[in-house]
């Protein structure tokens, strides 16, 4: 059953409705699965993805979009928000006050509605924390030269935000003890694999886009351009002159990639269903049902035909599983 997102009502509203408005801006697949379930963990899943979307923001949006020179003079005051704002989501795991109420990054209204969800759970800030060590290797620009570079990046640009949706999948809420999870394994256990597995497809699915921006924003390692014999200018080519075939071996070495992925991810999906109702079993499923549809969408007749059809097939796979 498709819900339709809860009403935000009551005394908070406010800073929910802060959250939505954040939280629905981007990743409309996370988000139109995040309101199948019930209110109080609708309300949960927007304070804490509009939590790591500010963050991420200032990063990406913000830091990485300027030139040389001026990233060289931000990258100090990025990284002190960064670290601002882990102060804050761990002030409002333990229910404190606001530690940076005037200069955020989070907003008083985020800020609030984080304490009101994570400060009465028993899920720890690590997703948080993994989530600010990733964009301090991006604020540092650090390389990204081999598989095992991306698969770190991953853990906690991608795997993170999505142990929170794992935890939310088979938490309970009550109202005297708040959220709590009967997971035996940390979520990350969970969502770790098939977060990389969708996170490649997203890469390849974007590609597109992202090759109109600077280079340091296509998150592909340098082993991976050099097994595919390509480069970000070439493939920046191609993109532009539609020449599609010359990135069919590209997709292949990243799709073969993800599916090692897949099958781990799958099995420790499996691992949840014990603990899930049909209706939770069935949004996990839509989720993953879209990056598997657009996977075989790109391997069927190969990454080049994917591409010139590309804004129909990601309509239709997103329609299929989790319709707006």
């Amino acid at each position: 059953m498709t819900r339709m997102p809860a009403p935000i009502d009551g005394p908070n509203a406010d800073a929910f409705s802060a959250c939505n408005d954040l939280a629905a801006a981007k990743n409309a697949n996370l988000y139109r699965a995040a309101m199948r379930l019930g209110p109080e963990r609708q309300r949960f899943f927007l304070a804490a993805y509009a939590s790591m979307r500010v963050i991420d923001d200032i990063v990406d949006d913000g830091f990485l979009e300027l030139t040389d020179h001026e990233r060289d003079y931000a990258r100090e005051d990025t990284l002190i928000a960064i670290d601002h704002w882990q102060q804050q989501i761990q002030a409002a795991k333990i229910d404190a006050d606001n530690p940076h109420p005037e200069s955020g990054p989070l907003s008083q209204q985020v800020f609030d509605a984080l304490r009101l969800t994570l400060g009465r759970s028993d899920l720890e800030v690590d997703p948080w924390v993994d989530l600010a060590d990733a964009l301090r290797r991006d604020v540092a620009e650090d390389p990204m030269d081999e598989w095992d570079d991306f698969i770190a990046y991953c853990e906690g640009a991608t795997a993170a935000p999505a142990s929170i949706f794992v935890y939310l999948l088979s938490a309970r809420f009550d109202n005297e003890i708040g959220y709590t999870s009967p997971l035996t394994n940390p979520p990350l256990y969970h969502a770790r694999d098939m977060a990389i597995f969708c996170y490649v497809v997203h890469i390849l699915r974007d590609l597109p886009d992202d090759i109109k921006g600077p280079d340091r924003l296509v998150t592909i390692p340098a082993e991976i351009l050099i097994a595919a014999d390509i480069t970000l200018g070439e493939i920046r080519n191609a993109i532009g002159q539609k020449k599609y075939d010359e990135l069919d071996r590209l997709g292949t070495i990243l799709l073969e990639r993800a599916w090692e992925h897949f099958e781990t991810g799958q099995a420790r999906s499996a691992e949840l269903l014990a603990i899930l109702d049909a209706e939770e079993t069935d949004t996990l499923s839509r989720l993953f049902a879209v990056y598997i549809e657009l996977a075989s969408a790109m391997m069927d007749n190969g990454y080049a035909a994917f591409l010139k059809d590309r804004d129909t097939i990601i309509a239709q796979t997103a329609n299929n599983s989790l319709p707006g």
